[in-house]
């Protein structure tokens, strides 16, 4: 498949987005399928049996004395939500290790026009593992300081600055982790308001308008009186009475905790978070596509010194991926 060529314009990296996404959507699918769902599996199972083993404690030291006792209540405890944490590390970890494996797939995608071997995409990334810890510690620090609301505005346009340090990361050799967020602060320079456009659309629909779409879904299909469920069961050892007398004295009573309002909360928050972790690669490729548009741009200007300066040639994609994806056989 012939290489895919990319107009600067907005509308151009928005509509191959879509493209790319739709084309490869069973692929994308099905890469994401653990790392959201084993992440959901996990918690499920860590508080799902917590709760369990709390409601029936009483019974148990009832039938068996030795439960009556701290440490052996605690051990018991770890060993019950051991398999739901090993889990919920695993899935958490390719969360994080598809912030830069999609974006091999998108270039995967362009050049071959299939999305192929997952496990040659992760090795990409995971080969750089204690760099790329680094950058996602620094980058959790710049978010850590954001939640400050007089930060708010000065964290949002740093956020657009540094919004392709994955892509740098993925594709530019040998960078420092520093450099991924100067390099993508180059980047973006020239390019905010675009950039912010851009950002903002992908935005209303992957956070909003597919969340209210699933919601509407999951209330259809019972999937969300079953989570409003799971939830009450937990929720109803909350003392929701003191924390409602003190809700009264701050509001005069115009907010009252109840364990359905509460659950139907939680069960917003996952549909949330399972559809806009299933989204990843929706994102992944549009910031993948205007990344090789401004890395394309800054290379070309005549006349004036190169941003790629100081930086090793970006990264080709991996023969062995290319010679895997050109095979003539089903995937």
């Amino acid at each position: 498949m012939a290489k895919a060529k990319l107009n600067n314009s907005i509308f151009s990296i928005l509509s191959e987005t879509v493209k790319l996404y739709c084309v490869n959507f069973p692929q994308f699918a099905k890469y994401m399928l653990f790392p959201v769902l084993g992440q959901v599996i996990g918690l499920a199972w860590i508080f799902g049996m917590a709760n369990i083993y709390t409601n029936n404690l009483p019974l148990l030291i009832e039938e068996f004395p030795a439960f009556n006792d701290f440490s052996t209540i605690v051990f018991c405890v770890i060993l019950i939500v051991v398999p739901g944490m090993i889990v919920w590390m695993k899935a958490f970890w390719d969360y994080l290790v598809a912030y830069g494996a999609l974006n091999s797939m998108t270039e995967s995608a362009i050049s071959t026009g299939k999305v192929y071997d997952f496990p040659a995409h992760n090795s990409l990334i995971t080969q750089k593992t204690i760099k790329y810890v680094g950058l996602w510690c620094l980058y959790g620090i710049f978010g850590l300081l954001a939640i400050n609301p007089l930060l708010w505005v000065l964290g949002g346009i740093f956020f657009i600055y540094f919004i392709l340090i994955f892509q740098v990361f993925t594709f530019e050799s040998d960078i420092s982790i520093t450099g991924c967020f100067k390099r993508s602060f180059e980047l973006i320079k020239g390019n905010f308001a675009r950039t912010f456009i851009i950002m903002f659309v992908i935005g209303v629909f992957t956070h909003f308008l597919f969340v209210e779409g699933f919601s509407v879904f999951f209330d259809f299909t019972k999937l969300t009186d079953l989570t409003v469920g799971f939830f009450e069961n937990w929720v109803t050892q909350i003392p929701l009475d003191s924390i409602n007398e003190c809700l009264i004295n701050v509001n005069h009573g115009a907010i009252i905790l109840t364990p359905l309002n509460i659950s139907q909360f939680l069960a917003y928050l996952v549909v949330g978070f399972i559809v806009i972790s299933f989204t990843l690669p929706i994102r992944s490729i549009c910031w993948t596509l205007w990344y090789k548009v401004l890395s394309e741009n800054s290379s070309s200007i005549k006349g004036k010194k190169s941003s790629t300066k100081g930086y090793k040639k970006v990264k080709k994609l991996d023969k062995n991926i290319l010679d895997r994806a050109t095979r003539e056989e089903d995937y």
